[in-house]
């Protein structure tokens, strides 16, 4: 039988729970940006004091 491989930093979009793919990630700032593969959102995210991840906004296009 053959195993897929799911890519390990994969989350789930906030407008159509669809699964999110890591597109960038910065680990001196502390920051990751992740794309949902259904609607394209980009979900931008930020390390937080106790070292989890807070998702900072959400935006339809990558204007920073």
């Amino acid at each position: 039988m053959v195993e897929e491989r799911y890519k390990k930093h994969v989350g789930k979009c906030f407008d159509c729970e669809g699964t999110t793919e890591l597109i960038e990630m910065d680990v001196q700032r502390g920051t990751k940006i992740m794309q949902c593969q259904n609607c394209g959102l980009f979900h931008f995210y930020k390390k937080d004091f106790l070292g989890g991840w807070k998702l900072l906004r959400v935006a339809r296009t990558d204007k920073i």
